[in-house]
């Protein structure tokens, strides 16, 4: 495996990425609304798992729930600055009287937000999770980043790439489709892996979080042999005392299948996440490598994009 390629330079930049410091200012809020699309909304949804305190809404459409008003911290992600739903979303917010927070590189969000963390441009979205991600942490999870060793996580995973570089080749090798199942708190990061394998390694994927999983998906997994056989299966571990780490066993046996099990390490929540960030971005970057493809390539996205904004 040849680590020069450019877009494992790409995925090393959550290196630099940590370290940056901005954060919203204080204010009074009921919950928290994240408004984002793909890669720039995946930081919502990660976010969104592991903050407790207050309710976090995450949007992904076009329009803003009527419930969301003044007393809501209302912050709106796009990288670019320009994704149409987003700007939709933003708009809305301002009609209402609502303050718009806003994480971008630029474009038209930056001139519509009331406060604005510019983050660097030159990066594709999913590229640049941790810029999207840190001021949500250092604005509400400040006291746990202050107790973490994120350089230290990072490199734990970089340091499993021979396991890394293993998985990726089963997984290429099956001609399989990845099946990814997790639980609290990481319940996001099999979402994330899904997407990641969708434009890094041009694979379909599914996923599902426990319990969840347990109430559907478990049905056909036991009795449909034929269709399970089409699928690679793989477990991202959450919380170990939660009652989900037992139904992983008994969805095991239940299915008959074995789960490729990935363990994050890290001394807390912040350190493990962002061994699971780092440890899956290598993975299907690997994976997109193995099985002929840059993983770059996401022109079929951008094209679209451009053609909606001609309209």
């Amino acid at each position: 495996m040849n680590f020069n390629d450019p877009f494992f330079k790409q995925v090393d930049d959550i290196r630099k990425q940590i370290k940056i410091k901005e954060k919203f200012t204080d204010m009074p809020f009921s919950s928290i609304v994240i408004a984002g699309m793909g890669g720039s909304g995946v930081s919502g949804r990660i976010f969104a798992s592991l903050f407790q305190i207050k309710p976090v809404y995450v949007v992904d459409s076009y329009d803003l729930p009527e419930f969301v008003q003044k007393d809501s911290f209302f912050i709106a992600q796009s990288y670019s600055g320009n994704t149409e739903e987003t700007i939709s979303v933003a708009e809305q917010a301002k009609k209402r009287g609502i303050k718009v927070h806003a994480v971008t590189s630029g474009g038209k969000l930056k001139e519509i937000s009331d406060e604005t963390i510019i983050i660097p441009s030159g990066l594709q979205p999913r590229e640049a999770l941790s810029y999207l991600l840190m001021p949500l942490l250092n604005t509400f999870m400040e006291s746990v980043l202050k107790d973490s060793d994120l350089e230290k996580a990072i490199n734990q995973a970089a340091s499993k790439s021979d396991e890394i570089q293993d998985i990726a080749k089963k997984i290429v090798e099956s001609r399989k489709i990845p099946y990814i199942l997790s639980w609290e708190p990481f319940s996001a990061m099999s979402y994330r892996f899904k997407t990641q394998f969708n434009e890094n390694s041009k694979l379909f994927a599914l996923s599902h979080v426990l319990s969840e999983q347990n109430h559907n998906e478990l049905v056909p997994m036991a009795l449909n042999r034929e269709m399970r056989e089409k699928f690679f299966y793989l477990c991202i571990e959450g919380d170990g005392s939660s009652k989900n780490s037992e139904r992983m066993e008994m969805v095991e046996r239940i299915s008959g299948q074995t789960f490729v099990r990935i363990k994050p390490e890290g001394s807390n929540i912040l350190e493990k996440l962002f061994f699971l960030i780092h440890y899956l971005d290598l993975l299907t970057v690997m994976a997109g490598i193995l099985g002929g493809y840059n993983p770059e390539d996401v022109r079929v996205l951008e094209n679209l994009k451009k053609d909606l904004s001609r309209n």
